[in-house]
Order: C-alpha cells, then sequence, then structure tokens
C-alpha cells in the first residue's frame, strides 16, 4: 500500500482540518508516494520506536504527538527526526483531530473508564472533552479504579461529592475544569493539571483526578490499530512497545 493511502484514511476518521491552528499533525517526514507493507503506531516517535521500526522492517510510524512542533533550525544529533530521516522512515502525526474525533483519544479513554451514555462536551467550540455516567461511589473509590484501568497511578482533589457525572479529557487537559463542573458534571479525569488549575478545582468544588498525560491518551491506539486493520487487512499494524515517562502514585 502508499503511505498516502494511509494518510487518506486517517484524514476521513480523523480530518486533518479539524486540528488546532497551533498543531502540526500531518506528515512529519518521508516520502508520500512510497510503498509500505506495515504500519507502527505510538503515542511518541522516539528513538526506541524507530528502532522498533527498524527491527520490523516497518516504514512508517503513525504517531499523535508531533514529531516536529516548534520550527526546527537543524536536523542532527541522533535526535528522533534525524534518526527517521536516516532510516528512510515517513512520519505521520495525528494530533488534536484525534483528540476531537469520534472513536478518537477521548471515546477511548471514556470507554475505558466505563461511562454510559456519553456525549461530547465542548470548549473553545470543539468537542476536547466527553462526558458520561458511571454507578455512584467516592472519589477515593474512583481513582482507585481509575489507576488501575489505566495502569499509572493517579492523584485526585477530593471535593467530598458523590461521583456519578464525569468530564474526561486524555492529555493535558486541566484548563478545562470550568466546563466541566458547569456542565453539572462532579468529578474531571484528565492526564495533567498545573497548580493553578487544581486551585480552581478546589475552589469550584469538582473532584479533580490526574491520571498521567500518556496513561490517558495510550487506549487510543488500541482502537486505532483495529480501524487500519480492518482498512489494509492484508498489511500488519501493530503497536510499539512504549512506557509512560513517569508514574503517579494514588
Amino acid at each position: 500500500m502508499k503511505i498516502k493511502e494511509v494518510y487518506d484514511f486517517l484524514d476521513s476518521i480523523a480530518p486533518y482540518d479539524t486540528q488546532c491552528e497551533w498543531d502540526n499533525s500531518g506528515f512529519m517526514c518521508g516520502n508520500t508516494e512510497k510503498e509500505t507493507d506495515s504500519v507502527m503506531l505510538c503515542l511518541d516517535c522516539t528513538n526506541d520506536v524507530i528502532e522498533q521500526a527498524v527491527a520490523n522492517s516497518c516504514k512508517l510510524i503513525v504517531c499523535h504527538h508531533p514529531l516536529i512542533f516548534a520550527p526546527v533550525k537543524r536536523v542532527c544529533g541522533e535526535t528522533p527526526l534525524y534518526n527517521a530521516i536516516k532510516n528512510d522512515i515517513t512520519v505521520i502525526s495525528a494530533h488534536t483531530n484525534l483528540d476531537m474525533a469520534d472513536d478518537g483519544v477521548n471515546d477511548a479513554l471514556s470507554e475505558k473508564l466505563g461511562l454510559t451514555d456519553c456525549e461530547k462536551l465542548f470548549a473553545e467550540g470543539a468537542p476536547f472533552m466527553r462526558m458520561g455516567n458511571v454507578n455512584e461511589c467516592t472519589a477515593t473509590d474512583f481513582v482507585s479504579f481509575v489507576a488501575q484501568e489505566l495502569g499509572n497511578g493517579a492523584e485526585v482533589y477530593d471535593s467530598g461529592r458523590v461521583v456519578h457525572k464525569v468530564a474526561v479529557c486524555g492529555g493535558a487537559g486541566g484548563e478545562y475544569i470550568p466546563e466541566a463542573y458547569f456542565a453539572g458534571c462532579d468529578t474531571f479525569v484528565t492526564g495533567e493539571a498545573k497548580h493553578h488549575e487544581r486551585l480552581e478545582a478546589q475552589r469550584l468544588g469538582i473532584n479533580l483526578i490526574v491520571a498521567g498525560h500518556f496513561s490517558t491518551e495510550v487506549p487510543v491506539l488500541e482502537k486505532l490499530c483495529d480501524k487500519l486493520l480492518r482498512a489494509f487487512p492484508k498489511h500488519p499494524i501493530c503497536i510499539a512497545s512504549e512506557e509512560s515517562p513517569c508514574k503517579t502514585v494514588v
């Protein structure tokens, strides 16, 4: 299959024209007209992931976080970009477009945490979050459940409210705490929250669970793998072996 075919498929399920203005989703490096027999999926295109691709003779990596984000002034020094080019590997990113897409990052996180009656929750005019219901429980019990399901541990600010209506935002979603609160949610789960965002949760009186950027986004890779396998059944699609760069503790 041509690499361009994979890009076009990704564009059909997570349109690139929906990405945020500040984002850099799309082709990072490589030749779109080349053929590839397989695809490797990952959150971050690191040197370790590139080594796995080389070992598996894989010429296409699809990552979530853009390999090129800030302007690049030089390509050298054994960076992932340098190593991808050196090994003739094409890299495609699907970032905020995949965050917002149906069956994307936040739908995958919602399913992982067992949310029911899910609906989109908008911020800045875009569906950056999902919200749904869980069986009523305490914040202490729910954070233990989240940590177990995501396998990374989690931190909690317990407002004292019973957990029932939950909003989720994979990755760094702390800025959207007010949107979750004003939508009637008693609990907000995200990957990262800054100090002032945690204080805002405390002020508003909403449970806040911070479960790790990596851990709240990695569930989408299984969904994406399944979609690509159905679209390209004759080609191996695999998920790279990655670990969260840090662990949190309940």
